[in-house]
This record gives C-alpha cells, structure tokens and sequence, in this order.
C-alpha cells in the first residue's frame, strides 16, 4: 500500500504494483501539467500587473517581461511534450522483454505446462497436449492452420515458454512472436514451425560476437554482447552498433578531400547493419534472432522476415560460420535490420 493516495493524471493512478516505466510516465505528465498551470498563473498575474499599470508606469514592463516569459515557457512545455509523444516507436517490439518479473500463480484450470495450438481462435478448452519443445515442420496437420496458441507457463519450477511462430519451416521467414504474459493469442493461418524456447533469467555463457570476416576471425573487427547484457531480452537495431577493431583502411570513409582522397579524421568504423556480418558465435545459452522489421509490419507481429540461430543443423550450437545472406535476400528483398539475443534454457 502506498502511504500516500496520489492524483489521478492523465487517466493514471500510482499504485504499489506501478512499475517503473509507468511511474517515470506519470512524472512526465505531472511536470507537463504543473507546467503548463504554471504558465496558467503567470499570464493571470501578468495581466493584472498590466491592468494597474496606470497607477504605476513601471507595472506595465513587469507585466510585458512576465507574460513573454510565460509565452516563452509555454512553447518550450508544448515542443517538449510534441516531441516526447510524436517520436515514432517503430518497433514497439522493444516492449518484448517483459517477462515474468515474479512466479506467475498456478493456472486454475490445471492444464499442464506448455505450448497449445489451436485450430480455430480463442484457444478453445479441447483436449489438447502441449508442446515443450520446439517443432521444425508443423506437417499437414498444422501448417497453416493454426488460429490460436495458448500459453502455460510452469510456475512450479519457474519455466517460461516463449513462442515464435515462423511461416517457413527450420524457424525463418515471416514471423511473429508471442507475448508469454498472456494466455492466448489468436494469430493468422501461416505457421509452417513454430520454436518454443524456454526463457533463463540467469544465463551462463560469455555472449555473443558478431564477425565482419570468417568464423572466428577478428581480424577485420568484431563487436561483442556481454553476457551481462542479455538481462530480460537484448534487442538493438543494428545500424546503431559498431564494430571494434576494424582496419583504418576498411573503415567507412565519411568525407574527402578536393582530390578524392578520404580525411583520415573522417574514418568511422562500419555499423553491423546490411550486409557487414558475415558470422556469429554464440558463446552460451542464448538464441539469436535476425529481424525485419518493415515500415508497415505491426508491432505485434507478424514480422517480415526472421532468422534463428543456431539453426536445426547447427550440431555444436555456436552459431553460423557464415550467413548466406543471398537466401535472406530471397525472402522480400530484405535483410535484417534488429537483433534479438534470448537467453534459453538447454
């Protein structure tokens, strides 16, 4: 219980289960309110200030120097909150990292932990199994018929299944992931496999490195996730992660001068989107998921293209010694632009 019973702002109460993203949100808001009856004030007591100035002369520049601070204080509050909620969140699937923060309460319905699939929607009470591991090909039974998918989640031993459903078998192609919070989804006909991985808030490993040359190869840079990152899930775009250690010579080149020679001080090192990765070594428990994410994908899925490593061949799971992208190509035209690091129980 809160000890103190705070305002209602924008349709939002703080309560004692408020997490800290909706706190930081109600903060906002009640700075913008206070703001914006702060200038509310100002104005007032600026035009009595003006409305007394006949009585004094020096009333009217008090009133004129008050009521441009308060204008002033008003454009700056309206751009700060246009800015803060015009921003486009273009993947809102960052929110995908919102696992069970607590053991979730043992279901009433006593159904055994599990992945549930569903041929028509609203995940209907059949007599159904569940499935616990992953399935590379759903056969003729399934593939593209699937309407619904139910969720279990195992509090007992704090198992959490997270689903991805992929519309090609061997888990790539469009895809869509399943939020494990909630029960059921009801989700498109399109699912050809379907990988279900068992999410570890503790993993073990060293993490993942990501390679500009052949496998294992750093020599023409390499950028690294750190275990210690890969807390709850890692998602990034990739145009915003650089590589180390890369060449001067193989850097990007950003200006020249009049002869067309690059400015040394221009150099930059290459970022991992397009086509830079050439391999991945995956040092622990994680999977790593290559994302498209197009300008017209829904942020709740289905994607337009995925990728999952380590794939079904990769025997030793570490990942791939090279990424054939002209395959990924195949797919829409596209290569990944975000990845995804989730760390899975084996």
């Amino acid at each position: 219980m809160l000890e103190v019973a705070y305002p209602t702002i924008a349709g939002q109460t703080l309560t004692a289960s408020t997490e800290l993203p909706q706190f930081v949100l109600y903060l906002f808001n009640a700075g913008i309110f206070i703001g914006f009856f702060a200038v509310f004030i100002s104005l007032i007591w600026a035009g009595v200030l003006y409305f007394l100035s006949p009585m004094q002369a020096d009333l009217r520049a008090d009133a004129k120097d008050r009521a441009t601070g308060a204008i002033s204080g008003l454009l700056i509050l309206a751009l700060t909150y246009l800015i803060l909620t015009t921003i486009n969140p273009s993947f809102s699937f960052l929110n995908l990292n919102k696992l069970p923060a607590t053991p979730v309460p043992p279901p009433t319905d006593k159904k055994a932990p599990g992945i549930y699939l569903h041929n028509e929607s609203n995940c209907p009470e059949e007599d159904s199994q569940p499935n616990t591991s992953s399935i590379a090909d759903l056969g003729d039974g399934l593939k593209n018929q699937i309407s619904s998918v139910g969720i279990v989640q195992d509090s007992k031993t704090q198992t959490y299944y997270i689903p991805i459903l992929y519309d090609a078998v061997d888990f790539q192609g469009q895809c869509q992931y399943l939020n494990p919070n909630q029960s059921c989804h009801n989700v498109g006909k399109f699912a050809a496999s379907i990988s279900i991985l068992k999410y570890d808030s503790n993993p073990n490993g060293d993490g993942v490195y990501f390679y500009r040359k052949s496998f294992f190869n750093s020599s023409g840079g390499s950028f690294k996730v750190n275990n210690s990152e890969i807390k709850g899930i890692y998602v990034k775009k990739l145009e915003d992660l650089k590589f180390e250690g890369v060449p001067k010579e193989e850097q990007d080149c950003t200006a020249y001068n009049e002869n067309g020679n690059c400015l040394e001080s221009s150099r930059t090192a290459p970022t991992l989107s397009g086509e830079n990765i050439s391999s991945v070594k995956i040092n622990g428990n994680y999977v790593v998921l290559f994302v498209y994410f197009g300008p017209q994908d829904n942020s709740n899925g289905p994607w337009t293209y995925c990728q999952e490593f380590p794939t079904v061949n990769d025997a030793n799971e570490l990942g791939p010694n090279q990424i054939k992208w002209e395959n990924i190509r195949n797919r829409g035209n596209v290569v990944p632009n975000y990845v995804v690091i989730i760390p899975v129980q084996r």
